[in-house]
């Protein structure tokens, strides 16, 4: 039975191997946590469009993100409607810059996301949707965020100075902030137009839609059926002033624009690079004092004739089992940590996702045996007659 040298040379220190795992641990938590934020950037910013109710979605060919206001005229809707594969085509708003939220904790107003439809259009896949339905065909009735930050001072059942006007928390729902949003409301076509003056346009004042939700008559359509509404509806509608994307061209039209338009996506790639590079560093001075502290004892075994493959694997192997060892500790840091994160910013912060642990796991298994790598010098430099002078 052959000995495990490479066990045997970690654990005959244990306060070095919990020091040794402590700092392999840490270099695991600083990439799991960038890649949590980052997965939770990407997640939030798509989470509304992710609650689209649509087949196909229209909007102006101006806009790149759904942050930005760049409406279209309502007109489109109606010319898609002529379409024989679209069953319904419902306007959606959305209102940032003029949604302010005031109470007599804030000396001025709190940018909050309204979000703006006809009650009577299922437009969102939000269950208190069917709940309060007849409420919010009320007039400054509106559904509160129960996900949103706390610093609004919000209670269901109670009123909020929104704008210029008050609405009433007739119930809530569940949709989660972003890096870009606070927090969120429902409001009726009625109420937005009241608290929102400024945006009228048109007869009825709401002519100018921020995002076109276009339903086919199909139930359950298959992609090739809506590519075919897709394609039909791009010939029917001028193509200098909307555009129709797929809910997938969508949602990918909004993960690109944060994570290649903003510094945001750089900066997160930037964080783990760091965090692989700080693991590198301290898993090879790790390795290194190990083999300097047993470089005779390797000098011994290449004088009895083992080869330089031997010790090559036997470095590798204590790199291989550092990085399994000090995954755990550092996967379960960073869990902790997020759940803290979650907890105050009210962004969906994890790290468990398959996707993030199969990739540090992999950056922190890349890590260690580069650096054992490097340190097989060592090994190789250990001169037998050493031992005789």
């Amino acid at each position: 039975m052959r000995t495990p040298l490479a066990w045997k040379n970690l654990t005959h220190n244990w306060r070095r191997l919990f020091l040794a795992l402590g700092g392999i641990g840490f270099a695991v938590l600083l990439m799991c946590m960038q890649l949590g934020f980052q997965d939770a950037l990407f997640k939030s910013t798509v989470a509304l469009v992710h609650r689209f109710k649509a087949d196909l979605i229209v909007s102006s060919v101006a806009k790149y993100t759904i942050v930005v206001r760049e409406p279209f005229k309502r007109q489109r809707l109606f010319q898609a409607l002529a379409c024989d594969e679209v069953a319904s085509a419902s306007p959606f708003y959305i209102e940032t810059q003029l949604a302010l939220v005031t109470n007599e904790h804030t000396r001025k107003g709190l940018p909050i996301r309204v979000l703006a439809f006809n009650p009577d259009d299922s437009v969102l896949t939000l269950p208190e949707l069917a709940e309060f339905r007849d409420e919010l065909r009320l007039p400054f009735k509106a559904l509160y965020d129960v996900n949103s930050k706390p610093n609004y001072g919000a209670e269901i059942g109670k009123l909020l100075k929104l704008a210029d006007g008050v609405v009433d928390l007739v119930g809530g729902f569940k949709l989660g902030t972003d890096f870009a949003n606070d927090g969120n409301l429902i409001v009726s076509e009625s109420t937005y137009l009241a608290l929102f003056p400024q945006r009228a346009s048109g007869e009825d004042g709401l002519d100018d839609v921020d995002v076109g939700l276009i339903k086919l008559k199909k139930p359950n359509p298959s992609p090739a059926d809506v590519i075919n509404a897709q394609e039909k509806l791009v010939r029917l509608l001028p193509k200098d002033d909307v555009k129709v994307q797929t809910k997938m061209e969508f949602e990918k039209q909004e993960h690109d624009f944060w994570a290649t338009a903003t510094p945001i996506g750089f900066i997160f790639k930037l964080g783990t690079l760091m965090g692989f590079v700080v693991g590198m560093v301290i898993c090879y001075q790790i390795l290194y004092a190990d083999i300097a502290d047993h470089l005779p004892e390797f000098a011994t075994l290449k004088a009895m004739g083992y080869p330089n493959r031997y010790f090559i694997g036997v470095v590798l192997q204590e790199a291989v089992l550092l990085s399994f060892m000090g995954f755990p500790l550092g996967f379960v840091s960073a869990e902790v940590v997020c759940l803290l994160v979650a907890h105050a910013t009210k962004l969906g912060v994890t790290v468990i996702d398959p996707w993030i642990v199969a990739k540090v796991l992999g950056l922190s298994l890349v890590m260690c045996v580069a650096s054992g790598s490097l340190t097989i010098r060592k090994v190789m430099s250990a001169d037998p007659a050493e031992l005789f002078t």
